[in-house]
């Protein structure tokens, strides 16, 4: 589910061309593994494919349901704010080809999506 989509383009620049989470926000998670007691362990990559390289998301929010690990993610990478909702890199800036990248272990997958991202465009 998409929340809100978000570009602000503040320069006369001829690279006019806008972001949007559906288009230039992708997620992809998936199972790489498990560890040594069979609990399963899996990766997620967030990637910033906007074209424009004038372009950063900011405040990148995933719908993330109940989310909890059994190993440690940095809070500053990806952390649950509430139920169903996480933020990733604590909010800052991820530039256009940037991605950010992080494991986790649980018995199940969560079901991921980008559900906000505030694009700025200098």
């Amino acid at each position: 589910m998409l929340v809100s989509t978000n570009c602000f383009v503040r320069s006369n620049s001829s690279d006019s061309r806008e972001c949007r989470v559906g288009e230039d926000m992708l997620l992809i998670h998936g199972r790489i593994g498990e560890f040594p007691g069979g609990v399963p362990t899996f990766s997620v990559v967030i990637y910033n494919m906007c074209l424009n390289p004038r372009c950063t998301a900011h405040h990148v929010h995933v719908s993330c349901g109940e989310f909890a690990s059994t190993t440690l993610i940095s809070p500053h990478v990806f952390r649950r704010l509430s139920p169903g909702d996480c933020l990733v890199k604590d909010g800052l800036g991820i530039s256009a080809g940037e991605s950010v990248y992080f494991t986790y272990a649980n018995a199940a997958p969560y079901d991921l999506s980008v559900s906000f991202v505030k694009y700025v465009c200098e």
